[in-house]
């Protein structure tokens, strides 16, 4: 590069420092154009801008006539050296410029014959313009020129660049739906505000311009001028704010808005912009769901991204033991998690952390809780997330279900109890009715061993009479089951009175000394002065004993039996055998062994008739099915405590009494042996009864001691052969359970019409017909199945004597 070459850059860099640096907006384009022709001495110099979205003409921005300012224009870049220049850079045509741009009309009105252009860049590279220069002699040194247009178009295009951005935000400023101020860095006073921050405050742009912050603000503290001030501060220090402001429109009505304010350089000056979107309606909602949250019956509590309590209800503050105050900001683990389950909510949420699930999110499941005091609590948990500001939170509603839990078990509970009642109920009908039947069969099969024992004693065959009263002794003992399934079925009630246990107790266990194996130890605890309970001694006897023999055979006959007797209160503990639960005071009846132990599974069947967990051959499995029926059939109640391998307690439950009533008089049969020789008797009897086989005994009983008998197979032939008879009956003898017609349904129709007959009911249930009703209707006897056969020859002595 040579002196003049250099002299001239140096020139043009001189020109761009001193002024081109110094002017702006439009002025800067002229300054540059002018500077351009000095710096060159060149005519004309022009810079032209590319308009937005265009690609076919130019508009020039300043146009320079060797200093002079000439009006602005627009033309065409069809078939000119400003096409060349946007599309492939810097051009220079020192001379013969028409005959290169023969269709150029403009040059060859201008009279130019030389030309130089470079473009104008913005910040990604892309044309935006051009400056260039013509000349009406030829020119030389494009390096120079080159150099200087390149100077000088940074400055042109960096300014064109700015307007084109500033005109960008200003079409964004004045078409913004948010409210944007623009205020003086220092005072905050309002500079500027876009159409919608007066349409939406009420002010005109004049009006708005004069005011300050303080006069938009609602006044009531911190909106009021010392908050705005504070704000403004934070942001003039360069920290962009994001606050929400309390507002007063020109109107004076009050308002919620969102400011984001943060400093701005426009213009080459530093300002503060104030985005502002209002809030109102979202605040009004947010009132609404923070006065339902408070007000929720449900603990709801917040918790931000690090487990940590952001939000805590008044319904959490009762349901956990903890104040408002203290929760927020502790971790939740550490309140309201069990200890025992807290490093599973924290790998929970570290989990969450890595890959944004968790299994807990958007379900509603049952877990445990503790409170303040440390105590647990069953809880129903919904949690799920939501976005805030400051990233995802979380929000968990629960619901203490203690008393739920109660309630279902309670109702658990009732339909077990429901569940037992119904089927002891029914296996209650069952063996009632099977002991009915079985009655009337044994009724004919001991009636009729009475009658062959007769008839071989004047024979002297001893060893048939042996065989007779083994089969006797035989059908005793079935006759004795079938009273246990009567007393099972509640079909057999026997003849209470108010007891003292404790001596009873010993005296039965003095009895079952010898039953009881030697190995087995035996403590009681029978303390005096209790209360006496309202029973019959025989079934109490027949309960201990069942319990006794049931722990020595648990004990494999060696071992420990605790028996004793106590008064408690109690709470609300359940049957083991009606699942009903118990409450009150009662006299228990203790009896512990140190067995085997009752395996879980069968505890729901203990009380079943025939169920037993002894070896085949070892138990009928009716004993503690009897202690079922006799101690429920009092008011009582059974409880059962069992561990395997370590033994088993019954706890025999029995409302005490105070009542002093004289005990009604034993009503009941007792067998005894058939008399060596029937007499004879005389009279005519009706015989009433359905089944073929007690029927046809009673007729050969009654024949056999000389009486004329007329047999009816139900109520309704009796009758008739009652009014139809040629001679009067002397007796009448009914079995009760019949069809259509009870016993004693046709006792009460035989009584008008024959007051003085004489009249005996058998039954094999006959514990389960009132006494006084079955007087009161004119029976004059009430006779067990199977029936006593001696017992029934002395009735009818009497009866017929």
């Amino acid at each position: 590069m040579d002196r003049h070459t250099r002299e001239r850059i140096e020139q043009a860099l001189r020109h761009v420092a001193l002024g081109v640096c110094a002017a702006s907006g439009e002025t800067l384009f002229q300054t540059i154009v002018d500077s351009l022709t000095k710096t060159l001495g060149v005519d004309l110099a022009f810079i032209s801008e590319l308009p937005a979205g265009c690609e076919t003409h130019v508009g020039t921005r300043a146009v320079s006539d060797r200093g002079h300012p000439m009006p602005n224009l627009e033309y065409g870049l069809a078939g000119t050296p400003c096409r060349l220049v946007l599309d492939e850079g810097f051009q220079f045509i020192g001379d013969d410029l028409s005959r290169h741009f023969p269709g150029d009309n403009m040059l060859s009105d201008l009279g130019a014959v030389a030309y130089a252009g470079y473009p104008l860049l913005d910040s990604a590279k892309r044309p935006i313009g051009l400056v260039a220069l013509l000349h009406r002699k030829p020119l030389t040194n494009p390096g120079l020129i080159e150099a200087v247009l390149q100077i000088y178009s940074v400055r042109a295009a960096a300014e064109l660049d700015r307007q084109r951005s500033e005109a960008s935000y200003r079409a964004i400023f004045e078409a913004a739906e948010d409210a944007i101020f623009v205020h003086d860095l220092t005072t905050g006073a309002i500079c500027d505000a876009n159409p919608a921050a007066c349409r939406i405050y009420g002010y005109s742009h004049d009006e708005m311009v004069r005011l300050n912050p303080e006069q938009l603000s609602s006044g009531i503290p911190p909106y009021d001028q010392a908050g705005a001030a504070r704000w403004i501060g934070l942001a003039s220090a360069g920290e962009p704010q994001r606050f929400e402001w309390h507002r007063r429109n020109k109107d004076g009505s009050l308002h919620w808005d969102e400011v984001t304010l943060k400093r701005a350089t426009l213009d080459g000056i530093d300002r503060l912009v104030a985005i502002t979107r209002e809030i109102t309606e979202r605040k009004r909602i947010e009132e609404t769901l923070r006065a339902t949250v408070e007000a929720a019956l449900d603990a709801v509590i917040g918790m931000d991204g690090a487990g940590k309590v952001i939000a805590f209800n008044p319904a959490a503050e009762q349901t956990f033991g903890y104040r408002r105050e203290a929760a927020i900001g502790k971790p939740l683990a550490d309140l309201i998690v069990p200890e025992r389950f807290r490093d599973a909510h924290r790998a929970g949420m570290e989990r969450y952390r890595q890959d944004g699930h968790g299994p807990m999110l958007g379900r509603r499941v049952e877990v445990t809780a503790c409170r303040a005091d440390g105590s647990e609590l069953p809880v129903e948990l919904a949690i799920d997330r939501a976005q805030g500001p400051e990233g995802d939170f979380f929000v968990g509603y629960l619901r203490d279900i203690t008393e739920r839990k109660l309630a279902e078990e309670e109702h658990a509970r009732l339909e077990a109890q429901l569940r037992q009642a119904q089927k002891m109920e029914a296996i209650g009908h069952l063996a009632g009715g099977i002991a009915h039947d079985f009655n009337n069969i044994l009724t004919g099969a001991m009636g009729y061993v009475t009658l062959a024992q007769e008839l071989t004693r004047d024979r002297g065959d001893a060893k048939l009479d042996r065989y007779l009263d083994r089969a006797q002794r035989a059908s005793q003992r079935a006759r004795d089951l079938i009273q246990q399934l009567l007393t099972f079925s509640r079909g057999r009630r026997g003849d209470p009175r108010p007891l003292d246990l404790a001596p009873l107790v010993r005296e039965t266990l003095r009895l079952l000394g010898a039953t009881l194996a030697a190995e087995v130890e035996i403590e009681t605890h029978l303390p005096p002065g209790l209360p006496r309970v309202n029973l019959d001694p025989i079934q109490v006897e027949q309960i201990l004993v069942n319990l006794c023999i049931n722990a020595r055979d648990a004990m494999s006959g060696s071992g420990r039996l605790e028996i004793g007797l106590g008064r408690e209160h109690l709470g609300g503990i359940v049957c083991s055998s009606c699942r009903q639960k118990v409450r009150g005071d009662y006299l228990v009846l203790r009896v512990k062994d140190t067995g085997c132990g009752i395996d879980p599974i069968h505890l729901d069947r203990l009380f079943e008739p025939f169920f037993t967990t002894k070896p085949s051959g070892q138990g009928s499995g009716m004993g503690l099915a009897v202690v079922h029926g006799v101690v429920h059939e009092y008011g009582g109640h059974l409880c059962v405590e069992s561990t395997p391998g370590e033994g088993t307690l019954f706890r025999v439950l029995f409302p005490p009494t105070s009542t002093d009533d004289t005990p009604a008089p034993d009503a009941r049969s007792t067998s005894r042996d058939p008399t060596p020789a029937p007499g004879r008797l005389q009279g005519r009897v009706l015989l009433v009864d359905d089944d073929d086989l007690a029927g046809g005994l009673m007729l050969d009983l009654l024949e056999d001691r000389g009486l004329d008998v007329v047999i009816a197979t139900n109520a309704e032939e009796a009758l008739a052969a009652m009014s139809t008879a040629s001679e009067p009956f002397d007796l009448l003898i009914t079995d009760q359970a019949m069809p259509r017609m009870t016993g004693l349904e046709l006792v009460r129709r035989v009584r008008p019409i024959n007051p003085d007959l004489p009249i005996i009911l058998y039954t094999g249930n006959a514990d389960a017909l009132d006494a006084e009703e079955v007087e009161a209707a004119g029976v004059r006897a009430l006779v067990r199945k199977p029936v006593d056969v001696a017992v029934l020859g002395e009735l009818l002595r009497d009866l017929l004597a």
